[in-house]
Formats: structure tokens, sequence, C-alpha cells
């Protein structure tokens, strides 16, 4: 995933060194603190923080300085039949979920997400969304919301109970967040499970 990040930044450095050289300000750019980009003209933040939000990811930005901050969040996703904890608090999946015959029959399943390197703020809001295969919203769970600033690592687990599952094809569970400074959710992470043969 790190190198289709480099390539695609690559192309906007390539794009706009011209402007750059003509006196315009510059822009440096680091994904996860990392710097990766020495001088990208400050003309291309805009199209740059539409590219990473595309990507699943977060943008800071200060002009006055320059710096381009990208945060990608690490999101792995599991659909399973069944989570549960033990009395000494191991957590159990069972039955790991690839999909379903048959359409139109209420289903129950349970999701489980861990988040690794989450945007630091103070109050990020996540919500998991259930996409259909023509791209509809099916179902979504509850918003959760927390506060990262002293551990940006977190796990959490929601039941979609008695989904009916209408169509054939690939759905979608997809992960979603906004931090305080932004007004739309951004699709960090997702999985998928078919319904049908």
């Amino acid at each position: 995933m790190k190198k289709a990040w480099l390539s695609a930044l690559l192309l906007l450095t390539i794009a706009g060194v011209g402007s750059t050289a003509l006196g315009e300000g510059a822009m440096r750019v680091y994904l996860s603190g990392e710097r990766i980009v020495d001088s990208l003209p400050a003309s291309t933040s805009a199209s740059m923080q539409k590219l990473v939000k595309r990507m699943g990811g977060f943008v800071e930005y200060d002009q006055r300085s320059g710096k381009l901050e990208i945060v990608k969040p690490n999101v792995n996703i599991l659909v399973l039949e069944g989570i549960q904890q033990s009395r000494n608090k191991n957590i159990i999946f069972s039955n790991p979920i690839k999909g379903y015959s048959d359409k139109d029959v209420p289903r129950t399943f349970n999701v489980f997400v861990e988040v690794d390197d989450a945007p630091v703020t103070k109050d990020l809001r996540l919500r998991l969304v259930l996409i259909g295969p023509d791209g509809k919203e099916v179902d979504h769970g509850k918003e959760w919301k927390y506060s990262t600033l002293n551990a940006n690592s977190f796990y959490f687990s929601e039941p979609f109970v008695s989904t009916k599952l209408e169509l054939y094809g690939t759905y979608k569970v997809q992960l979603q967040m906004k931090t305080e400074k932004s007004n739309e959710y951004i699709t960090v992470g997702e999985n998928s499970f078919t319904v049908g043969r």
C-alpha cells in the first residue's frame, strides 16, 4: 500500500516541479512522520488532499510552514459468525464469513475491527457501513467516539443482527472515520463477502 502512496505522490511531484522553480512556495510532505517529498509546489496541496482522502487517509496542511502531514490508519476488519471474550479476557473468533449462498434471508454476523495509527485527535468518530453490490448503503452500525490523544491504536466489535441481504453479489463492510476538523466521513478500510454462487 505504501508503494501506491509513494507512486501517487511522485506523480504529483513531477507535475509540479516547474511552478516551484518559478518562485512559488514549496511544500514538504510527511507520511506517518517520515519525510517523503522535500519540495512540492504549494499550489498542489488541494489536489494532494483530495487524493489522500480518496485513498483513505487524513491530511493536515500548515500553509505557513509548508508542511503537509499524511496520516493513514492501518485497519484490519474481520467478518465473523461469532466473537466471544473468555473469563481470562481472551477474544475468541468463530467461523470467518466468506459468503452466503442465498439472498433474502436475514443474516446475523459480527465485525471485528482493529485500528493502528489512527489520527491523533480529541474527537475521532467511527462507524461501520454495509454497502450492497449496487453501491447503496444496506445497513450501518452505531457511531463510536474515541479520544486518541493518549493512544491511537484500539479495537472494537459490532454485530449486524438480522440484516437482510436482498441482492446477489459482493457486499462491503467499510470502516469510516472523521475527526473534529472534518465534517465528512472517510472510508479507511473495508472487507467483503459475497451472496450467491
